[in-house]
């Protein structure tokens, strides 16, 4: 089981390019050093704030997540603090450029889910970069409500998320919000673009092996990250 931190950063329109840019060349590449990863970037497609960002980061455990905080066992690791300071130097500004933020945390099942992050220690290698299908791409969030949530999972695993993956969508996460019900259920879903999320997501609704888990659902919502930089590995 790992963890997923979503975060909501309100940014004025202005400073939204230096932000990605502090955030792409300094803040996660810091994190790869630490074993985590940021595996989406955007803002919410239709309907919602446009001064809003989004931050999508995986740590192994709280314990991990715990020691990148600034006051956590990796920023008291001198040696790691030298490793990292060029990198460090980079977003030292990226504090002023937010004006709120507000967090999710996301506990994921790691045998359905994608990352792979790691309490990394000094010599161990760095967490890769995380595959991506770049801007303009689309990352699907949605919250399931279930009747059943192992046979949702079943049906997830076996039928569902295979029958994405040949549609060449990229199932990141299977995972639920602790501070919620049990029978509430998060997926994240990655498409090329939004033509492509249109065109699978219709064919779901249509039955099939797209909607295997659909007997077990009672109610569904769905947000559209809109993916805001080239950070990551592209497919090839």
């Amino acid at each position: 089981m790992g963890i997923l931190v979503q975060r909501q950063f309100t940014v004025a329109g202005d400073d939204r390019a230096e932000f990605e840019r502090q955030s792409r060349l300094g803040v996660w590449e810091d994190m790869r050093y630490n074993g985590a990863q940021m595996i989406a970037f955007g803002s919410w497609a239709f309907g919602a704030p446009g001064d809003v960002v989004v931050t999508h980061s995986v740590y192994a455990d709280f314990d991990h997540w715990t020691a990148t905080r600034p006051w956590g066992a990796f920023r008291a690791d001198d040696a790691r603090r030298e490793e990292t300071a060029p990198i460090r130097a980079i977003y030292a500004g990226r504090p002023r450029l937010i004006a709120l933020s507000r967090a999710t945390i996301i506990d994921y099942d790691s045998e359905l889910s994608a990352p792979n992050p790691f309490y990394r220690h000094q010599g161990d290698p760095l967490a890769v970069t995380p595959p991506t299908f770049g801007r303009q791409s689309i990352v699907d969030q949605t919250r399931f409500t279930v009747t059943d949530a192992a046979a949702f999972k079943a049906a997830v695993e076996e039928t569902t998320w295979p029958a994405f993956s040949a549609r060449g969508a990229r199932p990141l996460i299977f995972g639920f919000d602790p501070l919620a019900p049990t029978s509430e259920i998060i997926t994240l879903v990655a498409f090329r673009d939004i033509s492509h999320w249109h065109e699978v997501t219709t064919e779901a609704r249509g039955g099939g092996d797209l909607s295997a888990h659909g007997s077990f659902v009672e109610t569904t919502a769905t947000q559209l990250l809109m993916v805001q930089t080239s950070y990551g590995e592209a497919p090839r």
